[in-house]
């Protein structure tokens, strides 16, 4: 198993407030999977450490790293088979082999992720929502768990609660380019073309092009 995957690179997220203005910023964006999270393979001299997602996304997080969750072999067995699958967009086949990698490891978050972006790829948004919930209790280190649920409520035109999600998104990560890019983008949806918005986009264009995009059609509202 790669990595970790997250909603962020699909669901639409950004931009019903400019469209209405007949700007197009072309945006879509998607969830995040997770592969390996800090594994490496074990070799005779010392090989640089992988970084977290949270690591790229935060350049605040390195200082305090949370250790993650080494997962059980016969897990990440079939949590790699599950991520195969679902790049073949296998999604059925991939949500029973993730299914079986929790089994054997409940405390699997990357799994438990990626498990329930495969149940939103192949219609089971509920189930998806519950799960992402879930690990928002469970385990908040990892910020992207919030911009995934705060992604797939967007896709749903929930953008209040989306707001609501990224905004404790950045009660916990407020360094994080992803975070800001969701709070920033979720505004934009809902008409909040405010202060607010432009401040969290201009700090998330440096890692998300789309941010810039918007920012390059943000009205003028000096001329109103």
């Amino acid at each position: 198993m790669r990595g970790f995957s997250s909603m962020i690179p699909g669901i639409p997220l950004m931009a019903q407030a400019l469209i209405a203005q007949g700007i197009d910023p072309g945006i879509t964006r998607q969830l995040t999977a997770v592969s390996e999270m800090g594994h490496a393979p074990i070799r005779p001299a010392p090989q640089p450490r992988p970084q977290t997602f949270e690591e790229r996304d935060d350049p605040t997080v390195a200082a305090h790293r949370v250790s993650p969750h080494q997962p059980l072999p016969a897990a990440r067995k079939a949590a790699a088979k599950a991520e195969r699958l679902a790049q073949k967009k296998q999604h059925r086949e991939a949500i029973a082999k993730y299914r079986q990698a929790v089994a054997v490891d409940p405390l699997y978050f990357q799994a438990w992720n990626n498990l329930a972006l495969e149940l939103s790829a192949a219609g089971h948004a509920d189930e998806a929502e519950r799960v992402f919930r879930r690990l928002i209790d469970s385990n908040p280190e990892h910020v992207v768990v919030f911009t995934n649920l705060a992604t797939l409520l967007s896709g749903q035109n929930r953008f209040g609660e989306a707001e609501t999600v990224a905004r404790q998104a950045m009660a916990l990560h407020g360094n994080s380019f992803s975070a800001n890019f969701v709070l920033g983008s979720v505004l934009v949806n809902q008409g909040k073309l405010s202060d607010e918005a432009k401040v969290k986009l201009q700090y998330a264009q440096v890692k998300y092009p789309e941010a810039k995009s918007l920012l390059d059609h943000w009205p003028d509202t000096s001329k109103q």
